[in-house]
């Protein structure tokens, strides 16, 4: 695992890129903050580039607006639930499938939570990488930066692995989506045996939001933006 100020060096560099939504307006400070909108029709793209051909159909199917039921499994075997959304679009000329995950409050939290992560493919390997930022719980065990990598494991789903979040045992975490049209299920495991038992953490259910199709999406960015190249 790289050093904390490594991390923290690294998030440095990323964050321009994940303070700026292009597919939800902005809200409260953020909006306050005067953040214009040539930033956000610079990130945005059409769809994905064309030189990552088929291999970015699996994660094109995760773009647009998704309500999320989050189940959170503890050791003890008790589950919390929590209500949410997902969002997802391509940015960087297509080149990568950027996702903002969101919590909202609840009886013992009055503020959101928000996540987000960027998603993208080298062609000539075939491996999918993602990096998760989670910059509001960073700690020197839970950095708050994560890298995963991963690809396709059969026609409707993608799996990623890291070793990121594992904290000082070592342990893997396995990143699952498997896809249907309008609706998905995401899964977080994790295993301190190498990959041969996986206890579950969380399981969240994406259910589209009715408009929200990827191909509604693309058509609703202006043709402009910079896109599929």
């Amino acid at each position: 695992m790289k050093t904390v100020a490594h991390t923290m060096q690294f998030m440095v560099l990323l964050m321009p890129l994940f303070s700026i939504m292009p597919w939800a307006s902005a809200s409260g400070d953020t909006a306050a903050a005067g953040q214009g909108p040539d930033m956000i029709d610079a990130l945005r793209a059409v769809g994905p580039h064309a030189s990552l051909g088929s291999g970015a159909e699996l994660l094109n199917r995760l773009v647009g607006t998704w309500d999320v039921e989050y189940s959170f499994f503890s050791k003890d075997g008790k589950v919390r639930h929590k209500s949410g959304e997902f969002l997802a679009g391509w940015v960087m000329d297509g080149r990568a499938v950027q996702d903002i995950w969101t919590v909202d409050p609840s009886a013992d939290r009055k503020d959101r939570e928000i996540y987000t992560s960027l998603n993208y493919f080298d062609p000539k390997s075939g491996t999918w990488y993602l990096t998760f930022i989670d910059p509001e719980n960073a700690s020197p065990e839970y950095p708050p930066v994560a890298r995963f990598t991963g690809g396709p494991d059969g026609g409707n789903r993608v799996v990623f692995l890291t070793h990121d979040l594992g904290g000082k045992g070592g342990r893997t975490n396995r990143w699952s989506f498997d896809l249907g049209p309008d609706s998905f299920v995401f899964r977080d495991e994790q295993s301190s045996d190498g990959g041969e038992t996986w206890r579950l953490l969380e399981e969240d259910h994406m259910v589209r939001r009715q408009g929200n199709s990827a191909a509604t999406v693309m058509d609703s960015i202006p043709r402009s933006s910079i896109g599929a190249g």
